[in-house]
């Protein structure tokens, strides 16, 4: 039996520690009312939409579940505007309220103004960094597409048969309904880690206490061990691919 990873363990304990007090900020906006609702809104809809998520997740239903994580990109932005306390922030609630402001733009604009600030991602690299791949490895996943599709196969672990004289290996997928695929699922558990973690980080970038720091940092660290991620040195969107395995065929990593 394969040993729970340690970064399942690190954001079982950093998700609610996280999210409460996201919530307990966006609950006490200091904005105008046409926009005070709108980061704790968006807060809901990503809590709801990993909700949806994990359950879709459990039953196989892992490209459903993976396109419900990717809405939760463009919900931290909203939420990132009612935590970040920049002087223009209630001016960009504005404009995303009244349609003016495209997620992609929003995101540009933290770049910009806010994220210089919040220092390095899961491996040194600069954040506006981090967070541009993270966004940008999920994207293909925002529609129904061929990669997304790809999710909705099992594949089968181990080598079909010995490698062959080339050293590569044949591999055998499973097709049909809610197929669960047990490596799926654990590395999109994995990406709603990330997830906690990009919160956690958004509000210790606003000022937050040592016990949401060490449980933060700590999850961070662990999610950057992961055999399923491997490395800032690799381009992001190979860590979203559907189908990995080791170089013996196996697709359980850890």
């Amino acid at each position: 039996m394969t040993a729970t990873p340690d970064w399942f363990g690190r954001a079982e304990e950093a998700t609610p520690v996280v999210m409460s007090r996201i919530a307990n900020v966006v609950m006490n906006t200091a904005m105008a009312p046409q926009v005070n609702f709108l980061p704790r809104m968006a807060h809901w809809f990503l809590l709801d939409s990993l909700l949806l998520a994990n359950q879709a997740n459990r039953e196989g239903m892992h490209a459903n579940a993976l396109s419900l994580t990717r809405q939760c990109i463009e919900s931290i932005s909203v939420i990132e505007l009612g935590l970040c306390g920049h002087a223009q922030a209630e001016a960009m609630l504005h404009k995303w309220e009244s349609d003016d402001l495209s997620p992609g733009k929003l995101r540009a604009w933290l770049e910009a103004n806010v994220w210089s600030s919040y220092g390095s991602g899961l491996w040194h690299e600069p954040w506006p960094q981090f967070m541009r791949q993270f966004a940008a490895a999920l994207q293909p996943y925002a529609h129904y597409s061929a990669p997304l599709s790809q999710w909705q196969v099992k594949l089968l672990d181990g080598p079909a048969n010995d490698p062959t004289e080339t050293g590569s290996i044949i591999k055998l997928i499973q097709v049909g309904p809610r197929a669960y695929d047990a490596q799926k699922a654990t590395r999109i558990t994995l990406f709603h880690a990330i997830v906690t973690y990009v919160l956690g980080r958004i509000l210790l970038a606003a000022g937050a206490d040592e016990e949401l720091s060490v449980t933060v940092n700590r999850l961070g660290k662990s999610l950057s061990e992961s055999k399923y991620l491997d490395g800032h040195q690799t381009d992001w969107s190979q860590q979203f691919w559907a189908m990995v395995w080791r170089q013996d065929g196996r697709t359980i990593l850890e």
